[in-house]
């Protein structure tokens, strides 16, 4: 091999290097920069993106939530909403798997005890909020929040959303896409939302809106 061949050789795996050494810290930046630069937004963002489910355990025992030492890999791509002071509202047990992009809502308290399984893009609720207050709705739909609580062994599945208040009991099963707003008792599979009537609005309630505008 000619001696330019051994440079460019040596040049190319110079240049590699550096180059996954670059796409490293782009994947893996410093967290703490991140929350000195921009706050929790920062740290919120960078969750969303973060591919590594390792990665968003640690960051999230740094900012503030529970996480039991024998938890498993959480996420990747993990939503924390309402989290301007940190994860504090957060409590994952032991063996807890949460899967990709799962959106949790650190409005109250969100506990996860040991063993639950929550499937990918299930979304955790813990507030209630119609908008401007001065709505009329907001009359018969205050705004609320309340701790939702998974107990030991209970399993969420896929794309299920779970309602501020709600108790979901041990060993129960929450089916992909259902929607759950009443408290579930242990060792119960859940797999259809449950079926409820339409509610009528009283026109009375918006009379002064009306007269208002």
């Amino acid at each position: 091999m000619s001696r330019l061949q051994c440079m460019r050789d040596a040049v190319r795996r110079v240049t590699g290097y550096a180059s996954a050494r670059l796409w490293e810290r782009l994947q893996w930046p410093d967290v703490g920069v991140i929350h000195g630069r921009r706050g929790m937004f920062g740290v919120v963002t960078y969750l969303q993106q973060c591919g590594d489910p390792t990665l968003t355990r640690q960051v999230l025992a740094q900012f503030g939530a529970s996480i039991d030492v024998d938890c498993g890999p959480l996420g990747p791509n993990l939503t924390l909403h309402e989290a301007p002071d940190g994860f504090a509202n957060l409590t994952v047990g032991a063996r807890v798997h949460i899967g990709r992009q799962v959106f949790l809502d650190l409005t109250d308290r969100i506990i996860i005890e040991d063993d639950v399984s929550i499937g990918m893009r299930a979304i955790i609720l813990t507030h209630l909020n119609m908008g401007d207050p001065s709505k009329p709705v907001c009359r018969v739909f205050p705004t609320r929040h309340q701790p939702t609580v998974l107990r030991r062994g209970c399993s969420i599945g896929s794309g299920a959303i779970i309602a501020s208040g709600v108790e979901i009991g041990e060993d129960s099963v929450i089916n992909a896409g259902v929607l759950i707003d009443r408290d579930v008792p242990a060792r119960t599979v859940v797999t259809t939302p449950r079926t409820k009537p339409d509610l009528r609005i009283p026109d009375r309630l918006f009379a002064i809106h009306l007269v208002a505008n």
